[in-house]
């Protein structure tokens, strides 16, 4: 499937942003409200042969109803979106930030044709959210020229506070060695929980600007996560006319709702909180 699929005919389109900053949420979203390729689970659990099963289960995959529940990122269903980790770990390591010169050393034809084929066996533009494609920007525009990148954005305190109750509760992905948690920005460090969690949401906000500026600057689109619950339909309308001047088809599937419920995050411990106001309140004390 791999060799004989044709190449893709519209752009690939990135979501971007720190962990717990509205990705998943915005990932359904788009899923839901237009037709879409993406990763499903179907696909992340038979991550060797994801166009195989994707093209077993492009009925399913197109019948999939969103519940918009999420528990730390996983979506329940088969066929629900995923970010597609394992599937992503055969070429490329998690964590770490990187750029354009480690193009050579990866296998970039097999990486196009799966992304191209899940296009073509689903007949539709492929969109994929993963936060470690913060620390790809550079290196995700040199494999796929023309791609599109969608930054979601959310109060940098709420994102924070919602990153260390995730470790907290032991929720998301492992801690590596280093006791660090997700994706790992190029400013990664800190002695503690709260340090590591301001640098994180600073650092891979910093990291998505600074390397965004080598991208042509008309394939960068950034939506707000308050807006989003406010208002899905029109921040989808607002993407679709994004895309929709990079050629890029958005048909509506399925309505989406008028609204979700906003709500901040629960405050830490009064002291956790000042330390948090500390590190947040200039970028640079938290780098």
């Amino acid at each position: 499937m791999l060799t004989r699929l044709p190449e893709n005919k519209w752009p690939h389109i990135f979501i971007l942003g720190a962990p717990r900053s509205g990705t998943s949420l915005f990932y359904e979203l788009m899923v839901t409200g237009f037709r879409f390729a993406y990763f499903s689970n179907l696909a992340h659990r038979f991550y060797k042969t994801p166009l195989t099963v994707s093209w077993m289960g492009k009925r399913l995959i197109s019948a999939y109803a969103a519940t918009y529940q999420s528990d730390y990122g996983h979506i329940k269903g088969w066929a629900a979106p995923n970010e597609g980790g394992w599937i992503w770990q055969r070429w490329l390591e998690d964590g770490p930030w990187t750029d354009e010169h480690m193009l050579p050393d990866l296998p970039a034809d097999e990486i196009r044709a799966t992304l191209a084929g899940m296009s073509t066996i689903l007949e539709a533009p492929f969109i994929n959210k993963n936060v470690m494609h913060s620390n790809r920007v550079r290196l995700l525009d040199a494999l796929f020229p023309n791609c599109l990148f969608i930054e979601v954005r959310r109060d940098a305190k709420d994102t924070a506070r919602s990153i260390i109750r995730a470790q907290q509760r032991d929720k998301g992905p492992k801690r590596d060695h280093d006791e660090w948690w997700s994706v790992r920005p190029s400013n990664a460090g800190g002695e503690t929980l709260i340090e590591r969690a301001c640098r994180q949401v600073v650092g891979v906000s910093q990291d998505i600007t600074r390397d965004g500026s080598h991208v042509d600057q008309n394939r960068l689109f950034s939506i707000d996560y308050e807006a989003l619950c406010a208002n899905p339909r029109q921040v989808l309308a607002d993407t679709a006319c994004f895309l929709g001047k990079h050629g890029i088809p958005t048909v509506t599937r399925n309505p989406v709702p008028e609204h979700f419920t906003f709500k901040s995050a629960t405050p830490l411990k009064p002291e956790e909180e000042a330390c948090l106001d500390a590190l947040l309140q200039d970028d640079t004390k938290a780098i």
